[in-house]
């Protein structure tokens, strides 16, 4: 009847926002913090990188106190694999939340970096 086509084009500008905003939260909290990231040209997800020296799976707990989630990237590798490969998903969380929730992941790095509990 007519629903994707009238759906996708939403779901398409919407997804878009979000990762703009994603991208944009990046750029801003991540100055001076060697952090890298990919520019998705579709999907949910986008890939980043921690600096040196860091493990994505042991920053998680960090990450979690101070209220944000990802998902380490390593499981995702089928052989080797780089720990410090972290998975963030921009199409559940509303602008705001990415603002935030990237806002707190600087923070973690950034305690981690510093030897701060």
């Amino acid at each position: 009847g007519g629903f994707l086509e009238r759906h996708v084009p939403t779901i398409r500008a919407r997804y878009q926002a979000q990762r703009d905003a994603m991208l944009a939260a990046l750029t801003r909290e991540m100055q001076g913090l060697d952090v890298s990231w990919n520019v998705p040209q579709g999907g949910m997800f986008l890939w980043a990188r921690l600096p040196e020296g860091m493990d994505a799976t042991k920053l998680l707990d960090k990450a979690v106190a101070l209220g944000v989630a990802y998902v380490p990237g390593l499981p995702f590798y089928a052989t080797g694999g780089d720990a410090r490969t972290l998975r963030l998903s921009y199409v559940t969380p509303s602008i705001e939340d990415i603002h935030a929730g990237i806002a707190a992941l600087a923070t973690a790095i950034r305690q981690v970096q510093t030897g701060r509990p």
